[in-house]
């Protein structure tokens, strides 16, 4: 059976950390490619980071601001719960077990600080139910005891941690995104109250992020299960988290590579059990991977499931990608050109605008020639099992394969250094001697 593996298992609390530029999802999360209106989960489900909400506390979301147009009846809430009672040193440990639902109605925002970003709430308490959460984490989709029939005017859900601090998972920066969720926090040391603010986490009021909370509205329509696939690039895994790749990158020699991690996110609203997901990736429209899957979800032989709300790269294929630009030069490709990488979902994905990431690379690479040494050679060329590189006594010699990885390394190597290429698969190699570089091929 085929695996997945999820590089954001572990939630990071005491310290914020986020995927920047995470788009996200400010709609009705299963309305199908056509636009039809029907039963849906609002809210969000992105979860790029987190942090701890203390005890006693409460963080919310404002489904019209969602969708202004909600009509029927609330019958369940999703939201994140994460357990971890023993963490690093000046970590919040996570042993909140008991919430509380709330739907407050009539919400108004104010109070002496309102225009600082910090509002008293006053609202009518419409609905409550306890829910008891157990040990581990994952999302909690909790039935409603009754039905709450949404009102006419502006209504808020909100979620309190009744017995230790909870996690509060947030999805990625964006602008757009205020008076969509709230946290409460507690200023009373500070001379203040409980307070509810926006998710900005010290970054500004135009930089806010979203609390991962949703609602299912059933307005009497068929449901149709939403898994909203979004693809990603990133530069690297840094404290095991993922890090933001560049916005552009610039090649200027010919052995400098292009590494990318491609990665995928299901940020719809119900697990992926159903239907087959590929990629491709290219550059400059040409094809550097594909495949890695088809995936069949939810068949028999192969009962794999993309759960909600993390990035995901597959084992079976390289998690990574690392092209030189000599082989993009070799591949015809010059000047400044788009790398993509798209997923595909054979199931019902309604929101196509993210499901394809692209990258522009420039190459600035004058010749492969003026970067090799005249008095460096390589012989024979191609090579089979063993090749020489001559007049590189005392050199630091490094062979790079064709994805920018290192296959040999020789410090204070002799004058005519042999090379044991025994276990070098077919392909162009790039001998490094100092600064030169010289291109070989091995052909057995």
């Amino acid at each position: 059976m085929k695996k997945f593996y999820m590089i954001l298992a572990a939630l990071l609390i005491g310290s914020v950390c986020f995927a920047q530029n995470a788009d996200l999802k400010l709609k009705k999360m299963n309305v199908p490619a056509s636009g039809a209106e029907r039963s849906a989960w609002v809210g969000s489900v992105a979860i790029d980071g987190a942090a701890a909400l203390e005890q006693g506390l409460e963080y919310a979301m404002a489904p019209k601001a969602f969708d202004a147009n909600l009509s029927g009846n609330i019958t369940k809430v999703k939201f994140y719960h994460a357990y971890e009672p023993e963490v690093d040193e000046g970590e919040t440990p996570l042993t909140n077990t008991s919430y509380t639902i709330k739907i407050y109605t009539n919400p108004v925002l104010g109070g002496s600080y309102a225009s600082l970003g910090y509002y008293e709430l006053t609202a009518t308490t419409a609905y409550t139910q306890d829910f008891t959460a157990g040990t581990e984490e994952g999302w909690q989709e909790v039935t409603l005891n009754e039905p709450f029939a949404i009102p006419s005017g502006d209504f808020w859900v909100a979620i309190k941690a009744n017995n230790g601090a909870a996690a509060l998972p947030v999805g990625g920066a964006s602008s757009a995104v205020e008076g969509q969720t709230y946290m409460q926090y507690d200023f009373t040391s500070q001379g203040g109250g409980l307070w509810w603010l926006a998710p900005e986490f010290g970054q500004g009021t135009t930089t806010l992020y979203n609390v991962a909370l949703a609602i299912y509205v059933d307005d009497g329509a068929v449901y149709v299960p939403t898994s909203d696939f979004e693809a990603r690039f990133f530069g690297g895994i840094s404290n095991n988290q993922l890090t933001q790749a560049q916005a552009s990158y610039t090649l200027t020699t010919p052995d400098q590579a292009l590494t990318l991690l491609p990665f995928f996110a299901n940020y719809g609203a119900d697990d992926a059990v159903e239907g087959t997901v590929t990629f491709d990736i290219t550059a400059g429209g040409q094809s550097l991977m594909q495949g890695g899957m088809p995936v069949d979800l939810g068949t028999a032989d192969d009962t794999i499931s993309i759960p909600v709300g993390a990035w995901y790269s597959l084992l079976d294929a390289p998690y990574s990608i690392s092209v030189t630009a000599q082989e993009m030069i070799e591949a015809g490709l010059s000047g400044t050109f788009d790398v993509c990488f798209t997923i595909t979902y054979t199931g019902n994905d309604p929101d196509l605008t993210n499901n394809r990431h692209c990258i522009p690379v420039t190459l600035n690479v004058t010749s492969v020639e003026e970067n090799i040494a005249e008095a460096v050679s390589v012989y024979p060329n191609p090579a089979n099992d063993m090749f020489t590189v001559a007049n590189a006594e005392g050199a630091t010699i490094v062979v790079v394969n064709s994805l920018g990885q290192v296959v040999a390394s020789i410090e204070n190597a002799a004058s005519n250094q042999t090379i044991d290429a025994s276990n070098f698969a077919n392909g162009t190699y790039f001998v490094k001697v100092n600064e030169s570089v010289v291109k070989i091929n091995v052909v057995k």
